[in-house]
């Protein structure tokens, strides 16, 4: 009885340690595991736990998400969408500057006779990664800049337009707007271009027109401005140059006589000399320009053919 009740105490603490019958003494004995083999046993079972957590963990990777992975995914749309509203910005930013351009160019700009402006941005060579979102983004910030160049470009064009709208009343009374001299007494007017040289006989361009008119004709400034060259010259023989300012220029040949000197402002309609003959010239007539920022520009242009006697006799006069 008493090795019966030995026997289910042993019993009991088996589960912590393992015995063997010792057939000699008929008593239990506790197996000694070596340290060796404890170790052993401890690196296998961790290594296992490390395969089975790790195949976990992937197993739960694949068929569900973690909170942080499901926020990360919210951000991600929350971030495509804000890109999305950008991109559309950018557009409309875009043609709203193409149409403040188209209105520039083919109104402000003509209205002023000035020059057509271009964009001149710079090209980047940058490689953008295909299926990036990044690739959008990048791509973006540099049509933003560009968008920057395109703003500033106009704003300086705005900025001459300002400045020309605020002398308005003053470029017109500078512009070049009537004949030169009084079209009653002339006889003929030239051609303006390509043409024979009457002296020369060789093909040459012909930057102004002649006006065909007896020695002695009034000739008077086509616009306010200021008196910038009088000369004799070989070819134009006497010839008056005036600087109307916003680009303009006047010049006027082959006078008999000049009445003004360098330097002193001049009021359109104004007499400055008279016809002549001086100079390379086959008669006596008036040869008149018009230069545009140096760009020689058919006169006719700035003038009209029938003006009436009244209204020309009403600017010659009023400058008397």
């Amino acid at each position: 009885m008493l090795n019966f009740t030995k026997f289910l105490f042993i019993f009991c603490k088996m589960p912590r340690q393992k015995y063997k019958l010792n057939t000699e003494s008929l008593d239990f004995e506790v197996i000694k595991i070596p340290l060796r083999r404890k170790t052993q046993r401890f690196f296998v079972m961790f290594l296992l736990s490390l395969i089975l957590f790790f195949i976990y963990a992937c197993m739960y990777s694949q068929f569900f998400e973690s909170p942080k992975m499901l926020l990360l995914k919210s951000e991600n749309i929350n971030v495509k969408l804000k890109y999305d509203l950008l991109l559309k910005d950018v557009e409309n930013a875009d043609k709203s500057i193409t149409e403040i351009n188209n209105r520039d160019q083919n109104v402000y700009r003509t209205l002023f006779g000035l020059d057509k402006i271009l964009y001149t941005a710079e090209k980047r060579n940058i490689n953008f990664q295909k299926r990036d979102f990044l690739h959008g983004v990048d791509k973006t910030f540099v049509v933003l800049d560009d968008f920057r160049h395109k703003i500033y470009i106009q704003s300086k064009s705005f900025d001459i337009i300002s400045k020309y709208a605020a002398n308005m009343e003053k470029m017109a009374l500078c512009m070049p707007s009537i004949p030169p001299i009084d079209l009653r007494k002339v006889r003929n007017i030239g051609n303006f271009g390509r043409r024979m040289h009457p002296v020369y006989h060789k093909i040459h361009l012909h930057e102004g027109l002649d006006f065909s008119a007896d020695t002695g004709n009034p000739v008077h400034t086509t616009g306010d401005g200021i008196v910038s060259k009088v000369r004799y010259s070989s070819s134009y023989g006497n010839v008056i140059d005036i600087d109307h300012g916003f680009g303009y220029l006047t010049r006027y040949a082959h006078l008999s006589k000049i009445f003004v000197k360098e330097g002193i402002q001049v009021k359109r309609g104004e007499t400055i000399g008279l016809s002549g003959n001086t100079g390379t010239s086959t008669g006596p007539h008036l040869h008149y320009e018009v230069r545009y920022y140096g760009t020689a520009m058919h006169p006719k242009k700035y003038y009209v053919d029938e003006s009436s006697e009244i209204s020309y006799d009403k600017i010659i006069n009023g400058n008397k």
